[in-house]
């Protein structure tokens, strides 16, 4: 059996590291980056895969560890809910991480990447909604919880 504890601290390290990578991918992304900063966002954007990576893995772990089983902790709507908005936050992600990825060419030549205005749109406003997930899942675990 795992250890309960551990299995709960790697989970909010994993959270905090996500809030914190999506709040650099935040602030650093806009047009006219440097070669730089767009170096800094992909660094971020590894970060956050990583992150989704070991909640997903820990938080599965944790829900084979509880002492409720499985069938009884999905049974909570609560519980239901705060894993539709966190696959919903995994599947957002696509987009600017498909994103970020293809500049990889473009620094390989030493040229910072061009943002088009509706590229800048969409990558703002799913960061934007991430970071709102990431405030409203804790409040859901809680419920989740009681």
């Amino acid at each position: 059996m795992l250890n309960q504890d551990l299995l709960t601290a790697l989970h909010y390290c994993a959270v905090i590291t996500l809030t914190g990578a999506v709040t650099s991918e935040y602030f650093l992304f806009r047009r006219g980056m440097s070669i730089e900063q767009v170096r800094k966002l992909l660094i971020a954007d590894s970060l956050v895969a990583l992150a989704l990576l070991l909640i997903f893995i820990t938080g599965v772990l944790q829900v084979f560890n509880h002492d409720l089983t499985p069938s009884v902790l999905l049974a909570n709507p609560g519980y239901r809910i705060k894993l539709l908005l966190f696959f919903c936050m995994v599947i957002s992600f696509g987009y600017p991480s498909r994103l970020f990825q293809r500049w990889r060419h473009s620094l390989r030549q030493g040229r910072a990447p061009m943002v088009s205005i509706q590229q800048q749109f969409w990558v703002v406003w799913i960061l934007r909604g991430n970071l709102l997930l990431l405030a409203l899942i804790p409040l859901l675990a809680k419920l989740a919880n009681s």
